[in-house]
């Protein structure tokens, strides 16, 4: 016993080293490989307050994202639960593949008040996914409309523009005809929710997006003023590009920025650990497309990239590095108040009335409580 004490703290420590060096070293890489790649490393009078700059936006970006987090999943936590939930849930999502479906579930799932919320986290994830995604949707098909028109400085061919508005409104009608289900349906058991076969599995995926969408609409008609994160956090992220540009001192017309910013970002959705390669080289397409130069475009890019995943994933790690800590201590209040109160329990076995409130509190110690109970 004594051996496994001391082993606690050492492994602890450990952990946390091994995690602040993976997040020097994603520094290190991110903004090295500018110079190694051939790409100018002189830098214009400026160029510090613009790197400055970048950063800045990219922290606000941060809390956009966290803002949309606690509104989503924020249910009966503080907001400092909310923050560190939120700080942990936009790491995960920065570094996982496919981490925008992952990132939230797994930054709600690390909070102990919302472990048995673990039925509606895929509704949820949906929901969060839409309200962050929906402000660039429209965007992208706003800009691209207007460039058609000639109104803004960039391409104006059909080829270039139209299939930005033409995707843009696909996903608007596809998210405006996903009907919620019947609300006479009753509630799935938990063993009849188990999934047996891929039937049951894709009409278990339909009902949670169907599900999301629904609960979209409702935070969306409720008006709460934390909606401006999901702004907030595409507005913010695509302003560090624009900074980045300005940091090696060419900069195309904003239209174009916004254009490569939107339509690269599709090489996000490769299943890579923080899309590395496919997200940079999806970028740098679209830009160039778009009519940046090679050069500034590449540079600007694998600086928005450094700056993109340094700042969250700096951030998530010290709301990750408090977990060890944070779980040990509920641990040992848990195991301490069973010893109080279970013992008692133990040798009293005669019924007694109970009342509500002490029915309520009855489930609680039990462990009895479910999804539809932390959600009333």
């Amino acid at each position: 016993m004594p051996s496994a004490k001391l082993r606690r703290p050492t492994v602890t420590r450990r952990i946390r080293s091994a995690r602040w060096l993976a997040v020097l070293a994603i520094a290190v890489m991110f903004l090295a490989v500018p110079p190694v790649a051939g790409i100018p490393g002189r830098f214009i009078a400026g160029c510090a307050e613009w790197i400055a700059l970048a950063g800045a936006l990219e922290l606000l970006s941060v809390l956009g994202f966290v803002l949309v987090f606690s509104l989503v999943f924020g249910l009966r936590m503080t907001w400092r639960q909310n923050l560190v939930a939120g700080l942990r849930a936009v790491g995960a999502t920065s570094l996982l593949p496919a981490g925008s479906l992952v990132g939230p579930a797994l930054g709600a799932r690390s909070t102990p008040s919302l472990q048995t919320w673990a039925g509606r986290l895929m509704p949820a994830t949906v929901a969060f996914a839409l309200i962050t995604t929906m402000p660039g949707v429209i965007v992208l098909g706003a800009v691209g409309l207007l460039l058609w028109l000639g109104w803004l400085p960039g391409p104006h061919d059909a080829g270039r523009t139209l299939p930005a508005v033409a995707a843009a409104l696909g996903v608007i009608a596809a998210v405006r005809l996903i009907r919620p289900p019947a609300a006479a349906s009753s509630p799935r058991s938990p063993a009849a929710s188990r999934p047996h076969d891929l039937t049951t599995r894709i009409a278990a995926c339909l009902a949670d997006v169907r599900d999301g969408v629904d609960q979209t609409r409702r935070l969306l008609a409720a008006r709460n003023w934390k909606l401006v994160g999901g702004l907030g956090y595409y507005v913010f992220d695509n302003a560090v590009l624009w900074a980045a540009f300005h940091a090696y001192g060419r900069t195309p017309p904003l239209s174009v920025i916004v254009m490569g910013y939107l339509a690269g970002s599709l090489g996000s959705a490769v299943p890579l650990p923080a899309g590395l390669g496919a997200a940079e080289g999806g970028l740098i397409g679209a830009l160039v497309l778009y009519g940046a130069p090679v050069k500034a475009a590449t540079g600007a890019v694998l600086l928005y990239r450094g700056i993109s995943l340094l700042l969250p994933v700096g951030v998530s790690a010290c709301a990750w590095a408090a977990a060890p800590a944070a779980n040990l201590g509920s641990r040992l209040v848990h195991s301490r108040a069973s010893r109080i109160l279970g013992a008692p329990a133990a040798r009293s076995r005669r019924p007694r009335p109970v009342s509500g409130g002490a029915l309520t509190a009855s489930r609680l110690g039990s462990g009895g409580v479910e999804a539809g109970d932390e959600l009333a």
